[in-house]
C-alpha cells in the first residue's frame, strides 16, 4: 500500500435519499492518490448513488465532498471531469452509430484551425495509442454497434483513461471481461497507481477485489458496514460483512446429471466462427464451456438457439436431428438461451415481470384472440413465488429491479416456454453475492427437474465449480471435454494461448425474439 497522506478526495457525512428510499445514509469516505480503493456491498447497497454523487449526476442531500481538502459544488459530469473525475459506469455510455475513435473522444475531439473543424488524423491516433496501451486489438474506426459486449467495455475503459484523470472511478468494468483482459486492465491500473492516480474499485467479483486493491469500504442498506482498515482484504471476512454468509456455501453445487444424452452436436459449422464443433449434453447435466472471448462460445450457444444458420454439421435432439431456421424453431424444441447482455438481448426493461415472463409462450395465456391479463398474472405471481423473484417485479418496470433478479425473470420466461435446455450465458454477470448464490441454487433445482444446462462463465471459480463436465472451446472448436473435477485454472488459462491471432468481435445478438 502507498504511503499514506492527506485524501486527495473525501466524503464527509453524505445523505441522499429517492422517494421511499435512503440510497447513502451518513457515508463518510477518504480516497488517497496512489491508491486503489475498493467499494464494495450487495446491490442495492448504495454503490450506484455514491459514485453518482462524486461524479456529478446527482447532488447529495447533505453532507460535503472534498477535493484536496476544500469543499466543492460538482453540479454536473463536466464539473467532476474540470476536477480530473473520470467515470467507467456499469451501463455503457456509447453511442452505437459512431466510431470506437469518436466515441473516446466524444465531447473533446482534438480540432484545429482554431477550433473551427475536428483534427480527424489527431482522433484515430489518440485512439490508437490509448488502445494499444489496453493491449487489445480493436479497430479505432469500427462502428461501436458491430463491437461484442467485452470489447464495449474496453471501449469505455480506453474513453476514461484517455481523459488523464486524477481519480478513475471504475463500476464494475471486468463483468463482461475474460481473464486475459482483465489481467490487462490490472496491469494498467498499477501503472497508473504509481503514477498516483486516485482509484475508485467496485466489483462483486470478490478474488480479484482482494489480489488488486489496497483497501476496501464495505456498504449495506445504504450505511458503511466497514471502513478502511477494518476489513481484511480476504473473501471470506468480506462476504460475512456484506451478506453475513460464509463463503464456503458460494458454490452450492447439486449433481444430478445422467448419461441420457439429450444434445448431440457434430461437426458444426457457422459463417460465424464455429469450426467443427463437436459435444454432448447429457438430461440433468450442467455442461460448462471454458475458453476467453473470442473463442467461440457465444457462437456455439448463437448455433443451438438458430440465430446463426449452420453451414455444416448436425445437431440431434433425443436421436433426431433438428432443423432450426430461426430462434423460434429452437423455442419450439425446447431449447432456451439466456444471452450475456440482458439488458438489449433478453428482456423488456420498459414491461413489468408479466409480459416478460410470458413472452416466448402467448398462447399459454390467451382466451381465444385476446390475452387474458388475469391468467398472465396468476402465471407471473406462481413464478415469482417459485424462483423467489423480489414480489415488486409484478408491478415494477424489470429495469428497475436488480440484476439477479432480471435473471430469474428471464429463466421464468424459459420455464413458461416449456424448455429443457437452457443455454446460461454469463449468468452471473454484474450481480451481487446473494444474488449469485440464489441463480446457483436455481441452476440446481433446474437439474434436479431434469433439465440440461449449457452454462458460458468467464469466471473461472463458478465455471469449475457449479459444471459437471467443462468442454474447452479454443478458435471455435471443442478441444476436448473433461469432468470439471479435473479442469484446474491453469487449463482455462492455457487455453488462452495464441487468442490475439483469433480475436475478433462477435456481433450483437439479433432477432432472439423473431
Amino acid at each position: 500500500m502507498a504511503i499514506r497522506t492527506d485524501p486527495l478526495w473525501a466524503l464527509q457525512g453524505l445523505c441522499k435519499s429517492f422517494p421511499g428510499v435512503k440510497a447513502n445514509d451518513q457515508i463518510s469516505l477518504e480516497l488517497h492518490a496512489g491508491e486503489i480503493h475498493g467499494l464494495l456491498g450487495e446491490n442495492g447497497c448504495g454503490k450506484s448513488t455514491l459514485i453518482k454523487l462524486l461524479s456529478g449526476v446527482i447532488q447529495p442531500d447533505e453532507g460535503a465532498i472534498l477535493y484536496r481538502g476544500q469543499a466543492v459544488r460538482l453540479a454536473g459530469p463536466t464539473q467532476a471531469r474540470a476536477h480530473g473525475v473520470a467515470t467507467v459506469f456499469q451501463e455503457f455510455s456509447l453511442v452505437p452509430q459512431l466510431s470506437v475513435a469518436e466515441n473516446i473522444f466524444l465531447g473533446r475531439h482534438p480540432s484545429k484551425w482554431r477550433g473551427l473543424r475536428v483534427d480527424w488524423p489527431a482522433v484515430a491516433k489518440g485512439a490508437r495509442e490509448i488502445l494499444g496501451q489496453l493491449d487489445i486489438p480493436i479497430d479505432p474506426g469500427a462502428r461501436v454497434a458491430e463491437l461484442s459486449v467485452a470489447e464495449q467495455q474496453l471501449v469505455e475503459i480506453a474513453k476514461a483513461l484517455s481523459q488523464d484523470a486524477e481519480l478513475l472511478i471504475l463500476d464494475e468494468p471486468t463483468t463482461a471481461l475474460g481473464q486475459d483482459e482483465i489481467a490487462v486492465l490490472h496491469r494498467l491500473l498499477r501503472r497508473m497507481k504509481t503514477r498516483g492516480v486516485a482509484i475508485l474499485y467496485i466489483s462483486h467479483r470478490l478474488d480479484e477485489v482482494c489480489e488488486l486493491v489496497d483497501a476496501v469500504t464495505i456498504l449495506k442498506d445504504g450505511r458503511v458496514a466497514s471502513r478502511s482498515g477494518e476489513t481484511r482484504l480476504d473473501v471470506h471476512e468480506i462476504v460475512a460483512r456484506m451478506t453475513g454468509a460464509d463463503v464456503g456455501e458460494h458454490y452450492p453445487k447439486e449433481r444430478h446429471a445422467t448419461r441420457d444424452v439429450v444434445l448431440c452436436a457434430d461437426g458444426l459449422h457457422t459463417a460465424n466462427r464455429m469450426r467443427g464443433v463437436s459435444f454432448e449434453l447429457c438430461r440433468g447435466e450442467v455442461l460448462g464451456l471454458g475458453g476467453v472471448i473470442g473463442a467461440g462460445r457465444t457462437e456455439i450457444a448463437r448455433a443451438l438457439f438458430g440465430v446463426d444458420r449452420l453451414q455444416a454439421g448436425v445437431i440431434r435432439l433425443d436421436g433426431r436431428v433438428l432443423r432450426l431456421r430461426g430462434p423460434a424453431d429452437a423455442i419450439r424444441a425446447g431449447i432456451a438461451l439466456v444471452p450475456e447482455n440482458r439488458k438489449f438481448d433478453g428482456l423488456f426493461f420498459n414491461f413489468f415481470a408479466g409480459p416478460n415472463v410470458t413472452m416466448a409462450n402467448l398462447g399459454g395465456v390467451m382466451r381465444g384472440p385476446q390475452l387474458d391479463h388475469a391468467e398472465e398474472a396468476r402465471v407471473t405471481a406462481d413464478y415469482i413465488r417459485e424462483l423467489e423473484i423480489t414480489p415488486l417485479a409484478q408491478h415494477k418496470l424489470v429495469g428497475q429491479i436488480s440484476g439477479g433478479n432480471q435473471q430469474k425473470v428471464l429463466i421464468a420466461r424459459w420455464l413458461f416456454a416449456k424448455a429443457r435446455i437452457l443455454i446460461l450465458d454469463e449468468p452471473t454477470q454484474g450481480i451481487d453475492v446473494g444474488a449469485k448464490l440464489a441463480v446457483y441454487r436455481l441452476i440446481n433445482r433446474l437439474t434436479a427437474a431434469g433439465k440440461s444446462i449449457v452454462l458460458i462463465s468467464s469466471d473461472h471459480n463458478e465455471l469449475i465449480a457449479m459444471s459437471d463436465r467443462i468442454a474447452i472451446v479454443q478458435h471455435g472448436r471443442v478441444t476436448e471435454v473433461r469432468d470439471a473435477a479435473e479442469v484446474h485454472h491453469a487449463d482455462l488459462v492455457s487455453a488462452t494461448q495464441a487468442r490475439h491471432s483469433a480475436h475478433a468481435a462477435s456481433p450483437i445478438l439479433e432477432g432472439v425474439m423473431t
